[in-house]
């Protein structure tokens, strides 16, 4: 599995506008400097507002990538409504899957628990998400 610290270089080596917040114990990334809107995510625990992944206990950590509509339906064609995400059983604790995002699926976003054999999968995810985090 690719540490914390493989994929947080795999994805400042996206581009030198590529800014990494550690102000907390998650880690965000923007593109560029004025950090509106982070376009991947890293976090490493459970908080009161999202536990669904159950990240305490075992050094797991979620990778989170924020996408645009198409590439999101692409993926998850069954789930693109919000009722739809909504009605889903999706386990969001299993790792090495790639799945919508447990909260903020209905904003295109998607994730990986300790992403192993979907990294790669997930690379090609965060390079489609520093190009449209430029739009």
């Amino acid at each position: 599995m690719p540490s914390l610290e493989t994929i947080n270089s795999d994805i400042v080596s996206l581009g030198s506008d590529v800014h990494v917040d550690t102000s907390t114990p998650d880690i965000f990334f923007f593109r560029g400097a004025e950090r509106r809107m982070p376009f991947a995510t890293m976090v490493t625990r459970d908080t009161e507002f999202d536990s669904l992944s159950r990240l305490d206990g075992d050094r797991a950590f979620r990778l989170n990538v924020a996408l645009d509509r198409d590439t999101f339906g692409a993926l998850f064609p069954d789930h693109t409504s919000r009722s739809a995400l909504a009605a889903a059983d999706f386990d969001y604790a299993a790792r090495d899957e790639l799945l919508p995002h447990p909260v903020y699926g209905r904003m295109h976003w998607v994730c990986a628990v300790s992403p192993e054999n979907v990294y790669s999968e997930c690379r090609v995810l965060l390079r489609k998400a520093y190009e449209l985090a430029h739009r």
